[in-house]
């Protein structure tokens, strides 16, 4: 019976201690700190950012990467902060507000003096090779003046590839790096009504 004890108390503390010495989580996310000061003119319309869609095998609240052309690895403690989608969104949101001095309206009553153009994007490929290189590649959908009976709509398509170095923190800074080219290329394509 004491023998028991022991060994159930044993198994309690080797169990305790490896709790404590496993590895807390990280937590990354797409959304990069630059806040530039918005430009003296505003744009003439709004934007309205669609939820981002993207293939169910990258939809993990843990960082999806790549060993090979056939492998994928999920790491146990670095996660995403917020669903990939919507790190996604909130990354492109913020740069394209900067970039094109202009707010986005979803779930808010559009202005009445401003057409709205409506973004949807599909993401199709974010593939990471850590200390390697991070791909995208995403197409997206406007709609110009949506609503109105002369909508208007455009479909572009583009993909971006940079070499990472360093463990998460360098790859994560270098697939913040891709939204920016991407939301560089969104804003684009808004500005001049046609894909680059």
């Amino acid at each position: 019976m004491k023998l028991t004890a022991a060994l159930n108390i044993a198994c309690a503390l080797l169990m305790l201690s490896g709790c404590a010495s496993s590895t807390p989580p990280h937590y990354y996310t797409l959304v990069d700190g630059d806040r530039a000061p918005p430009a003296v003119v505003a744009a003439p319309f709004a934007i309205r950012m669609h939820p981002v869609t993207l293939p169910e095998q990258l939809n993990q609240p843990e960082l999806v990467m790549r060993k090979g052309d056939g492998e994928l690895f999920i790491s146990d403690n670095a996660l995403w902060a917020s669903p990939l989608p919507e790190e996604m969104r909130s990354a492109l949101t913020g740069q394209l507000e900067r970039s094109l001095n202009t707010v986005e309206v979803s779930g808010l009553t559009p202005p009445q003096d401003k057409p709205v153009v409506g973004i949807s994007v599909a993401v199709q490929q974010f593939d990471a090779w850590p200390g390697n290189r991070a791909s995208i590649a995403v197409t997206w959908r406007l709609s110009f003046d949506a609503g109105s009976a002369e909508e208007q709509l455009l479909t572009c398509r583009t993909q971006h590839q940079k070499t990472s170095q360093g463990g998460y923190s360098g790859l994560v800074a270098t697939q913040q790096a891709l939204m920016r080219d991407v939301a560089t290329d969104i804003a684009n394509s808004i500005k001049t009504r046609q894909c680059g």
